[in-house]
């Protein structure tokens, strides 16, 4: 099993969501051990920079606390991470 390193923009960004909707801990956590479990699931999500593609991957998890059209109105948290066989490095997480 891989260890992950948020960004500071990811730490912060869970850290608001967890002030305002205190559940959203438990899909953050549970993405985060997703990725860490098995890095190499997620979706490619090639990114260009520089003129080179790195090769950053996706995964989602399903919000199933709230219906859809209630409280954030989003039903899933989705990640962007890199992962070079050993490192996973998180360099976004949002709602989807």
């Amino acid at each position: 099993m891989a260890k992950s390193i948020c960004l500071d923009t990811v730490s912060q960004w869970g850290r608001d969501q967890i002030s305002r909707y205190p559940e959203m801990g438990l899909y953050i956590d549970k993405l985060i051990s997703l990725i860490e479990t098995h890095p190499g699931r997620g979706v490619p999500d090639p990114f260009l920079w520089n003129g080179r593609e790195l090769p950053f991957r996706k995964q989602s998890v399903k919000l199933l606390l709230f219906p859809p059209q209630y409280a954030i109105g989003f039903n899933s948290i989705t990640a962007s991470y890199f992962f070079n066989g050993e490192n996973i490095l998180i360099v976004r997480m949002n709602y989807a």
